[in-house]
Formats: structure tokens, C-alpha cells, sequence
């Protein structure tokens, strides 16, 4: 990775940075995105195929040395990568954890010379992106049992 991005993004409460996968910060974080993203729907992350997590770029968020976000970005192709699995510890939400992992995966794919980040938000989850910029595409459609719209962002670097 280029030294242009920086390791870590810290604030007073934050650090926000890489992690690899297999080691054991990505075994926290397979369970933070189970209690998160798949137990309220009633479904177990420990169910779905991960074979896609080898080759994804991990960022993770850490508060007093503590998992507490995550956020994984898979490439789609030449210059677009795809966000997915995006959980923050609902306990600390309303902090900007999520704001600065995104923010931080912007500075990652820039780097990696990608030209666009595309995701399927939840729907509860539409205004959070469209205020950093993401612009929704296309009709609502289902998966894992919710809403979700696709979005998109151009990166300029």
C-alpha cells in the first residue's frame, strides 16, 4: 500500500485501521458483524459463504484498544470496489465510527487506483450514505430478507 495513505486515523476515542485477515482482530470482527448484521434478522454470519473475506481489504475501527467496527471492501472489477458487512458496536453508535471508517476506505481505494465504491445499503442506512456522498441507483430490491438500495460514489483523488 502506498505511504501516501496513513496506517491508522485516529481521534481522541478512535483508531481506525487495517486489519489482516485470519489474525485473531478478524475473529472479533466475523463476530461483531454476526451480532450486527445477522442475529436481529435472525440469521448466523457462521452460515453465510466467507470464501470472499480472503481476498478483501479489512478495515476496522478500535476504541481503548477494543473491535469496534468493521467494514470490508471486494473488488468488482477494474477500478470499482464493492463496501459490504459494514457494522459498528450499537452501543457506540452516534459517535462517527462508521463516518470514519468510510472515510478511511476512501483514502484505501484511492490508493488502490479505484475510481468508484459502490454498496447495497440497507434502507435504514440510505441518509447515512447520501450525507458522505453516496448516490442511490437504481429500485429498492431484497436481500437477506431487507431492503437495500445500491449506491455509488466516484472517488477523485
Amino acid at each position: 500500500m502506498n505511504k501516501q495513505i496513513s496506517e491508522e486515523r485516529q481521534n481522541s476515542a478512535v483508531t481506525v485501521r487495517l486489519i489482516d485477515y485470519g489474525s485473531d482482530e478478524h475473529r472479533q470482527s466475523l463476530n461483531l458483524r454476526d451480532e450486527v448484521l445477522r442475529r436481529p434478522l435472525g440469521h448466523s454470519l457462521f452460515d453465510d459463504d466467507l470464501s470472499g473475506d480472503v481476498s478483501a481489504i479489512h478495515i476496522a475501527a478500535f476504541a481503548q484498544d477494543r473491535l469496534v467496527g468493521i467494514l470490508l471492501l471486494c473488488s468488482k472489477g477494474e477500478h470499482v470496489l464493492q463496501m459490504r458487512q459494514v457494522a459498528v458496536d450499537e452501543t457506540l453508535r452516534g459517535m462517527q465510527i462508521g463516518r470514519k471508517m468510510v472515510e478511511y476506505a476512501e483514502e484505501v481505494a484511492i490508493q488502490q487506483q479505484t475510481q468508484e465504491l459502490m454498496l447495497h445499503a440497507r434502507e435504514v442506512a440510505v441518509l447515512f450514505y447520501e450525507k458522505l456522498g453516496y448516490a442511490r441507483e437504481g429500485e429498492r430490491f431484497e436481500e437477506v430478507g431487507i431492503p437495500h438500495y445500491r449506491m455509488r460514489k466516484k472517488l477523485t483523488s
